[in-house]
This record gives C-alpha cells, sequence and structure tokens, in this order.
C-alpha cells in the first residue's frame, strides 16, 4: 500500500484540475525538502489564478522561498501581490507586509541579538551603548533593553518596543509610536509622524550606501534623513545596513555631515 501511495497522490492530482494540480504539488513538494521543485509549481499556479483565494498563501510560500535563496526582488514582488490583492484576508496580509519589511533586513529583530555603539571621537570610551533583544513574539516584534554607559558606569536604562507593521518599522508604542523606516527603501522615499505635538520628516537620501565602521564594512545601506522640526538648521542620518541595522549616526545640516555615533560590535545570530 505504501508503494502505491505517491501514485494515487499523482492520479488525485491530475484528477482535480491542472491549477489545483500545480497547488497540491507545491505545497506536497515544498513540505518534502524540494523547494525549486515547489517554486515551479507555485509560479504556474499564480500565473494562471493570481486572484484565487488560495492565491495569498502561495504568494507567501514562494516568497520565503526566494528570501531564502536570497532572491529579494522576487520575495518582494509575490508579497506585494499578497498585501494589495486579498483584502478579505487580512492575517495573510499582515503577514505579507511584516515580510516585505524583512527582505531586505535592515532591522532585524531575532531574540539575543546585541549591538555595542559608541560615540564616534572615543570609539565609545567616553560613551557607549549596549542594545539586546530581550523579548520577541515573532519576527517583527521585539522589545530592545537599551542600556547607556559613561565610560564603564551605567547611567540609564530603557526598554523600547520595535515592531514591523502596515509598511514601516515602528519605535515605541501608543501616541509615541514613531515610523522609523517605511518601505519601499527606495532612494526618494519620504513619510512623517508626530514626537509629541511635532513634526518630525524621514527620506531615504540613498538606498546603496557602503559604511565603514569598527564592527566591519557593508554594503546596500539606507541612508535615512531625520528631520526634527524643532531643531532648526541641523538634522540626523542613520544608516542601517542589511542584515545588521543601524550601524551609524551622524548630524548634518547645509555643507556638512559628522559622524556621531557608530557599531562597535555586532552580534549576530546562529
Amino acid at each position: 500500500m505504501n508503494r502505491l501511495a505517491p501514485l494515487l497522490a499523482a492520479v488525485a492530482l491530475l484528477a482535480a484540475g491542472c491549477d489545483t494540480y500545480h497547488f497540491l504539488a507545491g505545497t506536497w513538494r515544498e513540505d518534502s525538502g524540494h523547494p525549486v521543485e515547489a517554486l515551479k509549481h507555485y509560479e504556474k499556479f499564480l500565473a494562471a489564478l493570481p486572484k484565487d483565494p488560495r492565491a495569498c498563501e502561495v504568494d507567501l510560500r514562494a516568497a520565503a522561498i526566494y528570501r531564502d535563496f536570497g532572491r529579494c526582488e522576487e520575495a518582494r514582488r509575490d508579497l506585494e501581490a499578497a498585501a494589495r490583492n486579498f483584502p478579505r484576508q487580512p492575517e495573510c496580509v499582515r503577514r505579507a507586509k511584516q515580510a516585505l519589511l524583512s527582505c531586505p533586513d535592515y532591522f532585524p529583530l531575532d531574540r539575543g541579538r546585541t549591538w555595542v555603539y559608541g560615540d564616534t571621537a572615543s570609539k565609545g570610551r567616553a560613551m557607549h551603548e549596549e542594545w539586546e533583544v530581550r523579548r520577541a513574539t515573532g519576527p517583527g516584534d521585539g522589545t530592545v533593553l537599551e542600556s547607556l554607559f559613561a565610560g564603564d558606569r551605567r547611567i540609564r536604562v530603557d526598554r523600547t518596543r520595535y515592531r514591523k507593521e502596515d509598511w514601516a518599522v515602528w519605535r515605541g508604542t501608543g501616541a509615541a509610536r514613531e515610523p522609523i523606516l517605511r518601505y519601499p527603501f527606495g532612494a526618494g522615499q519620504t513619510w512623517s509622524g508626530r514626537r509629541g505635538k511635532y513634526l518630525v520628516e524621514w527620506t531615504i537620501v540613498s538606498a546603496n550606501e557602503t559604511v565603514k565602521t569598527p564592527a566591519g564594512d557593508y554594503k546596500g545601506c539606507l541612508k535615512v534623513k531625520e528631520y526634527d522640526h524643532r531643531v532648526r538648521g541641523a538634522w540626523r542620518y542613520d544608516y542601517y545596513c542589511p542584515g545588521v541595522g543601524r550601524v551609524m549616526t551622524t548630524v548634518g545640516g547645509p555643507g556638512f555631515e559628522n559622524p556621531s555615533t557608530e557599531l562597535l560590535r555586532f552580534d549576530k545570530m546562529d
């Protein structure tokens, strides 16, 4: 009987119709550890039935495989389709929007990740920050323990929640929540938010920066300008790099940009 199972399954798939065959064959090949073959079936299914109710889940599955292969462009194509085409499937749409913010991942939130930032002038000897993701409810939601040190003395500890949803990476909760990054991650992308009663504006100046810090050299980074309307004549730039997060902060103004904080150490997750 066990020897007949694959044959019987194939007959059942063919009987179900060509398009359903590709849906079932794709999930079967993926679940059995054959992602390349699964992708072929998923792509045929999506080409034939892009608005089928099952297509949202297929988009997510195909995107996850592409992401595992490091092919974010194809992953984003499928994730955008899932996020925009299925308003009656809110959970699928939520997952798609969250995944869009992680390919590439400019703000990883896996539990246990740690970052150490230091002031540029003294390379962290005068002031440094230690960040650690202490609590994570998933790849798009985490609470970061942020400890500030003056020399070796810890002078402040904050716990800040970061969440990926609704096309943005959000910092804080409630009325204090700010969208520090927003999809799509392309040069010229602009958005705004409130910091208390004051307006804050963000702009992606570049999406292909190379940044050198004591922690390493990073490519393909975002350069994000943050302009707080309370501060006249100056702004800040944050540099976010794939798979790492923020690696440098600088202070800018008309005709100048000076580094203030840089990444000293980053501990990756295995």
